[in-house]
């Protein structure tokens, strides 16, 4: 008889400012994948580990962080806000996970990603799925079933 073989579960960081997805994700995609949480940049960037490292296969970000405090934010050049007004604070936090991403990408951070936000705009998201390769953009309604299929599909995104 043939020894059973291990495999190693895919893991991906959620980087969202609660614990929703995640919660979520570990109930009822827990069996096939692991999930490590990242409330902001430097908690994604320390999950991620250098560029190019081993044992993460994806990210999984929300769109919007309003619970993060001002300080944790980061604004279009990956950077703390200083002192954001009341309108600055929210443009940020509309947009988080893309500014998140995109200060992931200029740090050589290439792993797939899939980004939950209602964009109601095709062209917005084909932009951001361009300018962000390789990254899914799937609205926040996106069953579990096709969110495990899209996990499952990581392997066949391209990496830049």
């Amino acid at each position: 008889m043939l020894p059973a073989v291990k495999t190693r579960r895919p893991r991906f960081v959620v980087c969202e400012d609660g614990a929703e997805y995640i919660e979520r994700f570990r109930r009822f995609l827990g069996e096939d994948f692991l999930f490590v949480p990242a409330n902001d940049l430097a908690a994604a960037l320390a999950a991620v580990g250098e560029p190019g490292a081993e044992g993460v296969d994806g990210l999984l970000l929300d769109l919007d962080f309003r619970r993060t405090p001002p300080g944790r934010l980061v604004d279009e050049r990956g950077q703390p806000p200083v002192a954001p007004d009341e309108g600055t604070r929210r443009r940020l936090t509309e947009s988080q996970g893309i500014l998140i991403l995109r200060a992931l990408r200029t740090r050589g951070v290439a792993l797939p990603a899939v980004l939950f936000a209602d964009l109601g705009d095709a062209q917005q998201a084909g932009f951001l799925e361009r300018t962000l390769a390789p990254l899914v953009v799937a609205p926040s309604s996106t069953g579990l079933r096709e969110i495990a299929v899209l996990l499952r599909e990581r392997s066949s995104w391209p990496t830049t």
